[in-house]
């Protein structure tokens, strides 16, 4: 058996490097500017942070902290496959603009998203959070293949899936042993992969709990809302309006309007305005300039389209020149 560690302590920095494999940055919103400048000597939280790889598109993270300072981590997500339960402690999610989600102790909250979305998770100082994370950004990574196409069949839908689910004891109790467990070497690995195969099992089945279909959108709604979607897709620097795009799909736009929304679980220009930003930072990493950027995905205005992107992403656009 492995001693337990000593608590580490995490800056910003420190943060922001364990995170940058999943594209995650860390931010203090609420700091005044004079703390906020030095990321790599103010302690946010300390603890540990282990992060594991269970098998090839399959992670799972484990952490047990100490928060000091309120602190928020958003990652831009690639389509994948989500799984957090919190042991202790509360936290928020947020996924692009939708809702918050809070989570508490003994809940956990699923999420499946099928296109590159903005994720975010805010948490309070002066609590304990213990917590596991499992990501799942290969669905082949499930561990067969009936599981791996119920995953994949599920990231073609279009709609994006957030649940909240009450944690059974058996898998909260598994999850604490596994948290407070010292063992080491291959018992340990044994025991990470079959709890995050448990937590695997009872996520996805959150998923199966389908919500009633929405019986105002036909099938060949479905059809005319995503010839409307792929235009946007295609071309988000042109100046649509609801009009126009009402016209493509062979509906008023009121009707367009509430169909979109119910398909969706957006409205037409906040799918639009996602969009332009992924572009827009598709661009700053080829080396675009702001400007560029901006003018590329539709805004007139440079800082607009900065104000729009920290919003998003939690930080300027020049940071990624």
């Amino acid at each position: 058996m492995n001693p337990s560690p000593s608590p580490a302590q995490f800056t910003v920095a420190d943060f922001n490097r364990m995170g940058s494999q999943s594209g995650f940055r860390y931010r203090l919103p609420q700091l005044n500017g004079a703390l906020r400048g030095d990321p790599e000597t103010l302690c946010i939280a300390e603890g540990r942070v282990e992060t594991h790889a269970i098998r090839p598109g399959l992670t799972l993270v484990l952490s047990d902290v100490r928060v000091h300072q309120h602190y928020e981590a958003t990652s831009m997500m690639s389509p994948r496959f989500s799984a957090i339960v919190m042991l202790q402690g509360n936290a928020q999610t947020r996924i692009d603009r939708h809702d918050d989600v809070r989570l508490a102790a003994h809940s956990g909250v699923s999420a499946l998203y099928g296109d590159t979305v903005a994720m975010t998770g805010i948490h309070a100082p002066g609590q304990r959070l213990r917590s596991v994370n499992l990501s799942l950004s290969d669905p082949d990574g499930a561990g067969d293949d009936p599981t791996s196409e119920l995953i994949w069949k599920a990231l073609r839908s279009p709609s994006l899936r957030l649940r909240r689910w009450q944690v059974q004891g058996h898998l909260l109790q598994a999850i604490e042993h596994l948290l407070d467990c010292g063992w080491d070497g291959p018992l340990q690995a044994m025991l990470r992969e079959g709890v995050a195969t448990q937590l695997l099992a009872h996520a996805l089945a959150t998923l199966e709990q389908r919500a009633p279909a929405d019986s105002t959108v036909s099938e060949r709604d479905r059809q005319l809302l995503e010839r409307v979607r792929e235009r946007l897709y295609n071309a988000p620097g042109e100046e649509h309006t609801l009009d126009d795009l009402a016209r493509l799909a062979c509906m008023s736009p009121s009707t367009l309007r509430a169909k979109f929304q119910a398909t969706y679980q957006r409205s037409v220009f906040s799918w639009l305005r996602e969009r332009r930003l992924e572009v827009a930072r598709e661009q700053l990493a080829q080396g675009c300039s702001v400007q560029q950027a901006a003018h590329f995905v539709g805004y007139r205005h440079a800082t607009n389209f900065a104000t729009a992107f920290r919003e998003r992403y939690g930080i300027a656009p020049s940071e990624l020149n």
